[in-house]
């Protein structure tokens, strides 16, 4: 297959019999792999302009998974657990080894987090080459942080009021996002808004796992090793503690920590910029 600037879905059986969907720009094998994380809320459709981008610039392979629960997968809005989620990527991850000689691990906003994660658990077996975080969500902000929160209680209140005994699995909670949070963009946040994969409701199941994958994250990130680690800083990111990122991030020797003026849709406002960053790294490594 020769590389492509359009994308192509595919779909990775997992060892429990799951299918995880990812989407891919670029050959099926070659020199360097960037495998990138979504977000939360949103899913691996999101980052088809930056996968666009990449694969036109250079010879490189571009594939945005759905993580179990988002975008194409079955059971959207739940996660069964923190660990499944990071056996889905191992496997994955081992899988695409086979078929290309570097692969960059990448994760966008709570899409950090998760790589980190998974990083730090792959970090004495050589299977990843560098580590690329993006507006990454190791701490949010306050505002956030509190909607969250209120979200979270008011769900769980309307239970409790109406003794209601949901399956466990069932999204009820609500996503407290909007298009504005990401980007000033007149078109992206209408992206954003007719989204139809995009999480509105999530499981108390996803609530706990988000919380416990972003503990496993920060210990994580210390067993790095010597991975090489880009993070690009969204100057306008709305949800990230930049402040408190940098801070943290600024204890690992081996990093490098770019700082862009977008919002925090990195890929949606500054994909030129993001997309010359990237190539940079990897290519230096």
């Amino acid at each position: 297959m020769t590389a492509t600037s359009t994308t192509e879905v595919r779909t990775y059986l997992q060892s429990d019999g799951y299918r995880t969907h990812y989407r891919q720009w670029g050959p099926d094998n070659g020199q360097d792999v960037v495998v990138m994380l979504h977000g939360g809320m949103s899913h691996a459709g999101w980052q088809e302009p930056l996968g666009a981008a990449l694969v036109a610039a250079a010879p490189v392979t571009f594939i945005a998974v759905d993580r179990r629960g988002s975008g194409l997968n079955d059971r959207r809005g739940h996660i069964p657990s923190p660990e499944q989620v990071l056996t889905d990527l191992a496997e994955l991850l081992r899988d695409l080894n086979g078929r290309y000689h570097r692969i960059h691990l990448a994760g966008w906003c709570f899409g950090g987090q998760v790589a980190t994660a998974v990083a730090g658990r792959l970090a004495d077996q050589g299977l990843i080459t560098s580590l690329i975080l993006v507006a990454p969500g190791f701490f949010f902000n306050e505002r956030y942080s509190d909607v969250l929160r209120l979200s979270i209680e008011s769900a769980q209140a309307a239970v409790e009021e109406f003794e209601l005994r949901p399956d466990p699995a069932r999204p009820y909670v609500k996503v407290p996002l909007e298009p504005a949070d990401f980007t000033t963009r007149p078109q992206w946040r209408e992206f954003i808004e007719r989204d139809e994969l995009k999480l509105t409701l999530v499981s108390d199941g996803t609530v706990t796992a988000w919380e416990e994958l972003a503990h496993i994250a920060e210990r994580e990130f210390a067993r790095l090793g010597d991975l090489p680690v880009l993070a690009v800083l969204a100057g306008g990111d709305r949800l990230v503690d930049n402040p408190r990122v940098r801070e943290f991030l600024s204890d690992r020797k081996q990093i490098t920590i770019a700082d862009v003026s977008t919002g925090h849709a990195v890929h949606f406002e500054g994909l030129d910029t993001l997309t010359g960053l990237i190539l940079s790294f990897i290519r230096a490594e």
